[in-house]
C-alpha cells in the first residue's frame, strides 16, 4: 500500500514538474500588424523596412520566451496611401487586436494619429519625427527626435569646423510640395535666426523653393553660388539630391549638402559606383553609422543576419527596420515586467513607452538611449546622432562618437 502511494506521489509529483515547466516556458501569443509599402511610390524601401520582422523573431527566441511572450507580425501594403490605411484599419483592430503597431511613414501617419487615443494602439515609426507633429499625449512614437533636432546638430557641428572663424553661410533648396519639406527648412530657418545667428555661428543667405521631383537646377544652383553659400540644406529626397549635384558639376562648383543618409551620398553612391563626387558632403542620423562595423551594432546586426533571416545588408536603410524593432520589442518587454506577460494591453505598453527610459545597451547599440514622456511623440532629453561623410573619396564618421543634440530647439 505503501509502495503504490509512493509510486502514485512520484507519478504525480513528476506530472506536476512537468505541468509547471510547460507553463512556465509558455508564450502568450501577440499579433503585431506592420504597416509597409510593397506596391507604391517607397515599395523599395519597404523591403528594407521587413528587417524588422527579424528583429522580433530574435527577441521571441530571448527575452520574449523568459517573459512568456512571443510576437507575430504581419505586414500590410498600404501603398503608401493614407486613403488605403484608413480604409483597412479598422479591419486590423479587428483581427490583430493589437497591442502595438509598427508603422511606415507620413500617409499611415496621417490617417491615425487623431484615432489612435481611442483605439489605445501606440504606433512605432522609425524615421525622425516633425514639428507638425509636436503635440503631447501622442499614441504615435518616432525612435528618434526630428528631423531639425538631427540636422541642427550636425550644422552647428560643421560650423565649428569653419576655419574662417565667421558665420557659416546656409542655403537652403527644398521643395513646397510636401509639408514634410517645409517643415525641415522652417525649423532650420528658425533656430539659425534665434540661436546660431545671434551667436555669429551661422546665418540664412538664401532659401530657393524648387520641384519635389526636379529635372534641372542650373539657374538656381547659379543663386546659391552667388549667395557664396558655403552649405545646402533640403535636398530631402534622392531626386532632389541628385539634380543639385548635376547642377554643381555644371557650375565646375562643389557645394556640401546635409541630408539623412538615405537621402544623398549612400544611395546615389550606389548607383555611380563611387563615392567621390561626394567629396566633403556630409550626412546625419540618430541611428548607428553603417560606416562603422567594429560595434555592438554590427555585432547585433550579424546575429540577425546568420539566425533570422535578416532579408537586407548593412545599410541605412535596413537600419531603420532594425531600430524600429527593437524600441517596439522593448516597449513591450518593459510593459510585460510591468504587468505580466500574459495581460499585456495597448494602454500597458504606453504607459512603459512615456513613463521609461530604453538604454543604448538594450537598443543594442542601434539608438542611443531613449527617453520619452507625454510631451512629444519623440524624445526630446539626450537625444543623440553620428556624422558622416565624405573624406578622400571614402565614406565614414566624421566624429568618432555620438554627438548630444542641443537641448534649445523649441516648436516651430
Amino acid at each position: 500500500m505503501v509502495t503504490i502511494w509512493r509510486g502514485v506521489s512520484k507519478t504525480v509529483v513528476m506530472l506536476a514538474l512537468a505541468a509547471a515547466a510547460t507553463a512556465a516556458t509558455a508564450q502568450t501569443e501577440y499579433k503585431v500588424p506592420g504597416l509597409l509599402d510593397f506596391s507604391g511610390p517607397f515599395a523599395d524601401l519597404g523591403k528594407q523596412m521587413m528587417a524588422r520582422g527579424a528583429v522580433l523573431k530574435w527577441w521571441n527566441d530571448n527575452d520574449g520566451k523568459k517573459l512568456g511572450v512571443k510576437l507575430s507580425l504581419k505586414e500590410y501594403d498600404t501603398r503608401y496611401d493614407g486613403t488605403v490605411v484608413a480604409s483597412m484599419w479598422p479591419g486590423i483592430l479587428a483581427e490583430m487586436k493589437p497591442i502595438i503597431a509598427l508603422g511606415l511613414g507620413g500617409a499611415d501617419l496621417n490617417a491615425l494619429q487623431q484615432r489612435l487615443p481611442n483605439d489605445k494602439v501606440p504606433v512605432i515609426y522609425a524615421p525622425p519625427g516633425y514639428g507638425f507633429g509636436w503635440h503631447p499625449n501622442q499614441w504615435v512614437f518616432n525612435a528618434r527626435a526630428t528631423y531639425v533636432h538631427e540636422w541642427t546638430t550636425a550644422l552647428v557641428w560643421y560650423a565649428a569646423q569653419n576655419p574662417q572663424k565667421r558665420p557659416l553661410k546656409v542655403a537652403f533648396m527644398s521643395s513646397q510640395a510636401s509639408p514634410a519639406y517645409v517643415d525641415l527648412v522652417k525649423g532650420i530657418d528658425k533656430y539659425i535666426k534665434t540661436v546660431l545667428e545671434p551667436k555669429g555661428t551661422a546665418t540664412v543667405v538664401i532659401t530657393e523653393w524648387i520641384e519635389a521631383q526636379p529635372v534641372d537646377l542650373s539657374s538656381q544652383m547659379k543663386k546659391v553660388i552667388d549667395a557664396k553659400a558655403d552649405i545646402i540644406i533640403g535636398t530631402a529626397n534622392t531626386t532632389m539630391a541628385a539634380a543639385a549635384m548635376r547642377a554643381m558639376q555644371l557650375h565646375g562648383v562643389n557645394i556640401p549638402t546635409l541630408a539623412a543618409p538615405w537621402h544623398t551620398i549612400w544611395p546615389l553612391a550606389q548607383a555611380m559606383k563611387s563615392y567621390v563626387p561626394w567629396e566633403g558632403h556630409l550626412v546625419v542620423t540618430g541611428i548607428a553609422s553603417t560606416a562603422e562595423k567594429n560595434s555592438k551594432a554590427w555585432e547585433f546586426y550579424q546575429a540577425l543576419a546568420k539566425g533570422y533571416g535578416l532579408p537586407a545588408e548593412w545599410n541605412p536603410l535596413n537600419l531603420l527596420g532594425i531600430s524600429q524593432g527593437l524600441l517596439a520589442v522593448r516597449a513591450v518587454e518593459h510593459a510585460a515586467k510591468k504587468v505580466g506577460g500574459d495581460k499585456l494591453t495597448g494602454a500597458a505598453v504606453y504607459e512603459a513607452l512615456t513613463t521609461g527610459s530604453f538604454t543604448e545597451d538594450e537598443l543594442m547599440g542601434i539608438l542611443p538611449t531613449l527617453t520619452y514622456t507625454k510631451d512629444a511623440p519623440f524624445p526630446l532629453k539626450g537625444g543623440k546622432v553620428r556624422i558622416e561623410w565624405v573624406k578622400d573619396g571614402k565614406y565614414q564618421l566624421a566624429t568618432p562618437n555620438w554627438l548630444t543634440m542641443p537641448t534649445d530647439v523649441t516648436k516651430w
